[in-house]
């Protein structure tokens, strides 16, 4: 039976590659004469089977070592393509990951009790210095007049605010403005000029000249937002924007303050007070040209007694008047409890107007005879 044969390395195919063995029959060995010899033969016949075993455990052994070989010189170029894909990819997630955007920082509240305002300031650094501020009555017992004050101005308004560092050095600032309308303004210098326009004819030019000031002043600044609460009264007022700020003075940063020409607390009792009493006055002129007309009936009385329940006002003469308004039956029981002497006109239809002399008041009521 014909074997493996050799086993040698071919370089042209990187294997190792077996050779045939010779076919021709081995030369018969001499006969051996005696149990000695017989026993060479049989030694010989068992080489050759061990040589063909060696054979084979050399050929496999040459394969896998050729495989091996063969398929080293990729492992390198298939690990470095899968770090640049592993790379690439990395640098894509996080080019397409959304960035994350800083909040806004607390920087405290601002007091004044001269003016009655409460501010607070948040800001962050977004590549800017960003801010949102806010501003509101002190204490609620003001917020009828910080309502008043900042619904109908009478002037221009402004705070301006800063940043400083812990040593109370001043970084940067801004100034934000109140909203200003020249047409609606009540009280002080500006109606004053409407006023002495007014009669010289050149209302609509001076209040031109004053919206086109104001217009320019406005210009490029931010400007607060009234913030109106459920009685449609104004409660705060908020402003946001950009600060003027570097990042170095803004890490720098360590409080804020601010400056206004807010009217004081006085001024805005005081204001409250003025406008009440223009509203007042307006009030009856309104109700003056109402009852115009020519009066037939007139005299003095004195009050002896007031229903308020049936809102009738007795006089020592024997004649009633019905008061119809609540505010006029306040005042109307106010003058029976003095028994105050009253000054009645009335007209033929028994419309009255009643005063009370001295005292700057009067009454619209009904002649009961």
């Amino acid at each position: 039976m014909a074997g493996t044969g050799k086993v040698k390395w071919d370089s042209a195919t990187g294997e190792w590659i077996s050779e045939p063995e010779s076919t021709e029959e081995p030369e018969s060995a001499p006969d051996a004469p005696s149990g000695a010899q017989q026993s060479a033969p049989q030694q010989s016949a068992a080489q050759p089977s061990s040589a063909r075993q060696l054979s084979r455990q050399e050929t496999s052994i040459g394969q896998l070592l050729s495989g091996l070989l063969g398929k080293a010189p990729q492992l390198p170029v298939l690990l470095l393509v899968a770090g640049i894909l592993l790379a690439v990819g990395a640098i894509i997630f996080m080019l397409r990951r959304p960035k994350k955007v800083p909040s806004f920082e607390d920087l405290g509240a601002g007091i004044s009790n001269v003016d009655g305002l409460r501010g607070n300031l948040t800001a962050r650094w977004q590549g800017r210095a960003e801010y949102k501020l806010s501003f509101g009555p002190l204490h609620r017992i003001q917020s009828k007049e910080f309502s008043a004050v900042v619904s109908d101005p009478s002037q221009p308004l402004w705070i301006n605010i800063r940043l400083l560092d812990a040593t109370g050095f001043a970084l940067c600032g801004k100034q934000i403005l109140f909203q200003f309308d020249p047409a609606q303004a009540a009280g002080g210098v500006s109606s004053q000029a409407h006023l002495a326009a007014r009669k010289t004819g050149l209302k609509a030019a001076g209040l031109a000249a004053e919206e086109a000031q104001e217009q320019q002043r406005e210009q490029g600044k931010d400007i607060f937002q009234n913030q109106l609460g459920d009685n449609g009264k104004v409660v705060a007022v908020t402003a946001q924007g950009v600060l003027p700020c570097s990042i170095k003075q803004y890490r720098q940063a360590s409080y804020w303050d601010f400056t206004t020409n807010f009217p004081s607390v006085d001024q805005q009792a005081a204001l409250v007070k003025r406008r009440a009493a223009v509203a007042r006055a307006a009030l009856l002129r309104r109700e003056a040209r109402r009852y115009r007309t020519t009066f037939s009936v007139e005299g003095d009385s004195l009050i002896t007694g007031y229903n308020y329940s049936t809102a009738m006002l007795e006089t020592g003469s024997g004649q009633s008047f019905f008061v119809p308004s609540n505010r006029d039956r306040t005042i109307a029981d106010a003058w029976a409890a003095s028994n105050s002497l009253i000054h009645y006109k009335c007209t033929a239809f028994t419309t009255c107007i009643l005063t009370h002399p001295g005292g700057g008041q009067a009454i619209y009521a009904r002649s009961i005879q």
